[in-house]
């Protein structure tokens, strides 16, 4: 016969663990709280539309696909089954703030194995009170890099503090279902996590905690490696078109292109490791991650010991944000830092008692003590300059955020976008979206643009070209606008004529192709009278390692032959400045999306009284420092004749 809870067990249940309720719950609510208010604000973006548009087509049944991300031809970059498992949720809600409110109650979940530890552990001390344990649970809910992670779009990680803290309580407590359950998930999430996974497996191998055999972490330790290998030669690929796993090119270039070279990197570079972890900012990184803890987590050995892949994992990155205190990459340590903390604590208040202190108000003055630090650094990491946790200045939206949904709201849902990274994840239930860095080779119904005339950066679309050839200049027309955004439709795509050549081939740029706008097009010899202008689009395609700034310049002249390969003294009309009318300076062409060729625009007005008859556009490019010319035409000749020009009467 079942036995079902009585009033009297209920109301136990209550004083024991209500405490704790409360707090989960206040901090639930403000980690979503916080996560939905910075989201409606703009303040998430590219990785949030990702994972989106991923869990949006999982659940339409097009399976990790996305053309968010530019190297895969429509593949998503990652194994995360867990994001399969969150599909079934948009068949209810299709929301991307679904994302946000997972993650964040994720978060505050990864506290209750915390506090369920801290209360086993505690109790053998003969800590009786019930606000004690309470204690860690609520230091975790408020660690500032918490709510970094929180504030950093949405990301799979996020979901591992529960996971591993369930992991950590059947470690530590005895309990293999648990241990085995609660691994076997977290190898869901992500394709490195196998290397922590690993870690547990060396753990018991070597310390057999109680209720463990040797066996069992040699048995853990092969099921990670030979998960870690099917992963990447086997579900990865088949996942991504047949695509080698590039994150290790991509973050860790100095131990090779491949996790079996970063591996024989690992081996044979002891000395290189130890000095890529132990720089400044490296160091740093540790010091804001243990300080606000007063590095209790470092006399947690041997559960810190855990941790160690994790950190060592983040720290060898050639990657910057792998290693900062603001990232959305710290999830995976937090179980370890408070169990570790925890086991720290009882050794201290253990220590404290053999000198005759009581362990309850040791443990309960200790805790209180990194309480309040923690608070001071969540109070300064909300206000400082490099915030990263949230005091909201106010409840109402911003005006900056009212005016990107009223032009969102003017896109067909069905419409292909070219965004801002702050407005992507605001748009990315649609099949086709794109960032403004992307390179689409069909161009997009509409491009949703923030423009800061006064701003510099890499090429955009569709002034990056698409990696067709020939080039093709796609116009758009602003349809609609609302400060600081405006809302432009495709009116037309203007392919480019290819220009034979050049033997030697200029470096380390090249004109490529080229055409005339306003419906002249490349093939006519286009016709201005004086006064007028005429528009030249100029495909410009790098030939070497652009680290320095060049300006691109026409002149039209009267000569169209070998006499004006340097330049004539009488220049009839004249246009020049840094690509994109310096918004794209060249050095800013080696980025991670590194566009092969840049469209520029350059307007010729033709002076009034300009005699009529045919004319010659000549292109050239210099060196912006030095003055020096890119012998663009050949070997001694620093022009590139372009088109004939006709000035008519």
């Amino acid at each position: 016969m079942t036995q079902h809870p009585n009033a009297s067990d209920l109301r136990r249940f209550g004083a024991k663990h209500g405490p704790y309720l409360i707090v989960l719950s206040l901090g639930a609510a403000w980690l979503v709280t916080s996560a939905l208010l910075n989201h409606r604000a703009l303040d998430t973006g590219f990785d949030l539309g990702i994972y989106d548009q991923v869990v949006w087509n999982i659940s339409h049944g097009r399976f990790f696909k996305t053309t968010l991300v530019y190297e895969t031809a429509g593949a998503y970059d990652h194994f995360e089954p867990v994001l399969a498992l969150i599909a079934p949720l948009y068949w209810l809600f299709p929301d991307v703030r679904v994302l946000l409110v997972i993650q964040s109650l994720a978060l505050a979940l990864g506290s209750a194995p915390i506090y369920v530890y801290a209360r086993h552990r505690f109790a053998q001390l003969g800590v009786t009170n019930n606000l004690v344990p309470l204690l860690p649970a609520l230091i975790y809910l408020i660690y500032p890099p918490l709510h970094a992670a929180n504030l950093n779009d949405f990301h799979e990680v996020a979901l591992l503090p529960p996971l591993l803290g369930m992991a950590l309580l059947g470690l530590l407590m005895g309990r293999r279902r648990l241990l085995w359950t609660s691994l076997a998930l977290c190898l869901l999430v992500k394709e490195d996590v196998a290397v922590t996974v690993l870690a547990f497996g060396v753990y018991i191998a070597v310390l057999r905690p109680p209720g463990f055999t040797r066996r069992d972490g040699v048995i853990l330790s092969a099921l990670a490696v030979l998960w870690g290998v099917l992963v990447l030669y086997v579900f990865y690929p088949a996942m991504t078109g047949g695509m080698p796993y590039p994150f290790v090119g991509r973050r860790y270039a100095w131990l090779g292109s491949s996790p079996e070279e970063a591996i024989q990197g690992l081996a044979s570079q002891p000395v290189a490791v130890l000095g890529r972890i132990l720089r400044p900012e490296k160091l740093s990184f540790l010091f804001q991650l243990f300080a606000p803890l007063l590095f209790l987590p470092l006399l947690g050995w041997p559960i810190i010991f855990l941790a160690a892949p994790v950190l060592l994992y983040l720290m060898m990155s050639d990657y910057a944000p792998q290693w900062s205190i603001g990232s959305y990459y710290n999830p995976p340590l937090l179980a370890f830092l408070f169990f570790a903390t925890i086991q720290a604590a009882a050794r201290l208040a253990a220590w404290a008692g053999r000198r005759n202190w009581r362990a309850q108000p040791f443990l309960a003055s200790l805790l209180s003590l990194v309480l309040v630090v923690v608070v001071s650094t969540y109070v300064l990491s909300a206000t400082g300059a490099n915030r990263y946790a949230f005091i909201p200045a106010g409840i109402a939206e911003p005006e900056r955020a009212k005016a990107a949904q009223r032009l969102i709201a003017q896109i067909p849902p069905d419409a292909a976008v070219s965004s801002e990274w702050s407005t992507v994840p605001h748009l990315s239930q649609r099949e086709r979206i794109y960032t403004m860095l992307a390179r689409p080779a069909e161009p997009t119904d509409y491009r949703l643009l923030e423009p800061k005339p006064e701003g510099i950066g890499a090429p955009i679309f569709p002034y990056a070209a698409a990696d067709t050839w020939p080039p093709v200049y796609h116009e758009y027309r602003t349809v609609a606008a609302a400060p600081p955004f405006e809302l432009s439709e495709l009116a037309g795509s203007v392919p480019l004529t290819p220009l034979p050549p050049v033997e030697p081939q200029p470096k380390p740029l090249e004109l490529a192709a080229y055409t005339w706008l306003d419906g002249a097009g490349a093939a006519a010899r286009p016709a201005v009278r004086a006064g007028e202008t005429a528009r030249l689009m100029l495909a410009w395609r790098r030939t070497g390692p652009l680290d320095r700034r060049y300006a691109v310049f026409v002149h039209l002249l009267k000569e169209g032959g070998p006499a004006a390969d340097n330049g004539l003294p009488e220049i009839v009309a004249q246009s020049g400045h840094e690509p994109g009318q310096g918004r794209f300076p060249t050095n800013l062409w080696e980025t991670w999306t590194r566009p092969p060729v840049v469209l520029d625009e350059q307007q010729l007005t033709i002076p009034a009284g300009t005699p009529p008859g045919e004319y010659y556009v000549w292109a050239g490019a210099y060196d912006v420092e030095t003055g020096a010319r890119v012998e663009l035409g050949g070997a001694g000749k620093t022009l590139r004749l372009v088109s004939p020009l006709v000035v008519n009467p």
